[in-house]
């Protein structure tokens, strides 16, 4: 029974020693677990204030930007309402042009064809034209042998006046006046 006292006296003491060191890990362990909490609680707070003052900073550039882009939207706006203003206003003044071309064009149509019909007319008087001088340079080619075949009695008719006029003075007669007048050479038979 000594030996069963010894050992139940010794047991005795190891489960209070145990329990004792049980409850003093007990609250470290609560009071590790509360400083964790704490410290997370913190660093969560931290982060979660650190995002949210980023947030509004970011919130600020956005709004900042969106509203530049507001107004660079307006400005171009007002810039495409002014280049639909300004591309009417040539499309106008286009189509006002090209219906002054087209009357010119018109009135240059109606020119060409009456230089066209004159030009016609040129050339039919030319053609009536050639075929009188045809006739006439044929005419005149007739007129012109008739004045050779003439030219050529005359000489011939000269030179026998000469030969008269030198056979009467050989002879010793007289020369009629109006064979006195004419001169010995021939420039004056034609």
């Amino acid at each position: 029974i000594v030996s069963q006292s010894k050992i139940m006296s010794k047991q005795g003491p190891l489960i209070t020693n145990a329990g004792r060191n049980h409850l003093l890990l007990s609250k470290q362990l609560c009071i590790i677990v509360g400083v964790v909490i704490l410290c997370a609680g913190i660093l969560f707070f931290r982060f979660e204030q650190s995002e949210v003052t980023r947030s509004m900073r970011n919130e600020f550039h956005v709004k900042e930007h969106n509203e530049q882009l507001m107004q660079k939207n307006e400005e171009l706006q007002q810039a495409k309402t002014q280049l639909e203003q300004d591309e009417k206003e040539l499309s106008d003044m286009y189509e006002k042009w090209i219906a002054d071309d087209s009357e010119d064009l018109k009135i240059t149509k109606q020119q060409i064809e009456e230089i066209q019909a004159k030009i016609d007319a040129v050339q039919k008087s030319q053609g009536v034209h050639a075929n009188a001088l045809a006739e006439k340079e044929e005419i005149l080619a007739g007129k012109e042998d008739v004045l050779a075949d003439l030219h050529l009695q005359l000489k011939e008719k000269n030179g026998m006046i000469k030969d008269m006029k030198s056979r009467i003075k050989s002879l010793g007669g007289e020369l009629p006046t109006k064979m006195l007048e004419m001169p010995d050479d021939d420039d004056w038979a034609w």
